[in-house]
């Protein structure tokens, strides 16, 4: 069985070939509500809900403000919205054709394991001009020792390994990329899959240790030569967009304190991206948007980026 899935969606409107707007969401976690999911009591208060929609809200008056910033994708950090609440983030990725990222609380089945999901809400326009959206959920591969000893003191399990915990690589309208779920980056193996076929990864967290996954989503943007979304609860930070690109220039967004609830965008020029990847070395060396190309670095699977919907 290969190790990821490909999932094709909005092929045939591939307007994000060119490049897309990222927002990374600054929110806290509370850890109470963590806790909450844990025992079968989710905290889903109208005021959570509240908070949860101005945050929403928030991006769509950006892009209508501001139509040239017109976000196409929010992530938001691991654990951050109740499970039940995939059908509402839903429904406004459908609305409003914003795509999220976002990391469900735990999910717990009759043989008490905890499920801590992804959930990629990714919309796209129908044959006939319709929205449409394609919400699917990952299960978190490798769970975290801190969090297993959470589980295990609540008397809970982290779920075996079912096919449903397979990587996958999306191809959503032109763009590709992956989603990694907090420690699953830790993984050198499972970082590596992906190599010269994405735009970008998304890492949604839920991480106190900011200095060790500082050194790996560097080093990632690097090995992988692609932009790395990673996006931590507030309380933590470190959220940032990272580039392959010198010390100078490798941080383009970054954002850590603050009380408010709020959001920070970047445009990722993808066809920019794949440009520089197709030269040679000679043509590289001198770029100041992007370092090199890593050794191994398939022309092939770029090309295949290039092509998607076209």
């Amino acid at each position: 069985m290969k190790p990821f899935r490909k999932i094709s969606i909005g092929a045939r409107t591939p307007d994000l070939h060119g490049g897309l707007r990222v927002a990374v969401g600054h929110l806290a976690v509370d850890e109470k509500n963590i806790e909450g999911s844990f025992m079968g009591t989710p905290n889903v208060s109208r005021q959570r809900m509240k908070e949860l929609s101005e945050l929403l809200n928030d991006v769509v008056k950006h892009g209508s403000r501001y139509p040239e910033q017109r976000v196409d994708l929010l992530v938001l950090p691991e654990v951050s919205v109740p499970h039940r609440w995939a059908t509402f983030i839903t429904r406004w990725a459908k609305e409003h054709q914003v795509g999220v990222i976002c990391g469900l609380e735990h999910r717990i089945d009759d043989r008490s394991q905890a499920w801590n999901e992804l959930l990629a809400a990714l919309p796209f326009r129908g044959d006939n001009g319709s929205k449409e959206c394609a919400p699917i959920r990952r299960l978190k591969k490798h769970y975290s020792p801190g969090e297993e000893f959470q589980l295990t003191n609540n008397c809970l399990l982290a779920p075996k390994k079912p096919k449903k915990s397979r990587y996958q690589l999306f191809q959503w309208r032109g763009a590709s990329f992956a989603v990694y779920n907090c420690y699953e980056l830790a993984s050198v193996e499972d970082r590596c899959l992906f190599k010269g076929m994405v735009d970008f990864i998304v890492c949604s967290e839920f991480n106190k240790d900011v200095n060790y996954f500082s050194n790996i989503v560097e080093s990632a943007a690097r090995d992988l030569h692609c932009y790395v979304i990673q996006v931590n609860s507030a309380q933590f930070g470190d959220s940032r967009v990272v580039s392959p690109s010198r010390t100078e220039t490798l941080n383009p967004l970054r954002i850590k304190g603050g009380d408010n609830q709020t959001f920070l965008t970047m445009r990722l020029p993808l066809q920019q991206l794949r440009s520089h990847q197709l030269k040679r070395y000679g043509l590289q060396k001198d770029s100041k948007e992007y370092k090199p190309t890593p050794p191994d670095f398939d022309i092939a699977e770029i090309e295949k980026r290039i092509r998607l919907g076209r």
